[in-house]
């Protein structure tokens, strides 16, 4: 599995400094219903020990103003911790870039060149 740049810890979200903006569409802890539809939606959350994942490759940026990197680094680290399958799980961070908008074309090329390989790995079951 490959997630780029991947929002997954949904009831924590509102607290960071994109997050206000997003309350209107996902709702906010605040409230029952809110809290009720982000627990459904927070992939952290919903993280359990023992289960064989698959791999997993997440993607950040260190510049990204939508999702924070400690996001997909909180996540990675879980599946890291949790999962039963000895199958890697790993995280990629692209030091100079943020979301994809005004990433350079050398950076799109090492990215999809990372995730190839990361696919290529996965699919013959090492």
């Amino acid at each position: 599995m490959v997630m780029h740049v991947p929002t997954v810890n949904a009831t924590r979200t509102e607290f960071t400094e994109s997050g206000p903006v997003n309350v209107p569409e996902f709702g906010s802890v605040t409230t029952e219903e809110g809290l009720r539809d982000l627990l459904i939606i927070d992939a952290y959350l919903r993280v359990r020990d023992g289960v064989p994942y698959p791999a997993v490759l997440l993607t950040t940026g260190l510049r990204d103003a939508r999702v924070p990197p400690w996001q997909p680094a909180k996540l990675a680290a879980r599946l890291q911790a949790a999962t039963a399958s000895g199958r890697p799980v790993l995280l990629r961070v692209e030091e100079h870039g943020g979301h994809g908008a005004g990433s350079t074309r050398e950076q799109e090329h090492a990215l999809l060149a990372d995730v190839l390989a990361f696919l290529l790995h996965a699919s013959d079951g090492s």
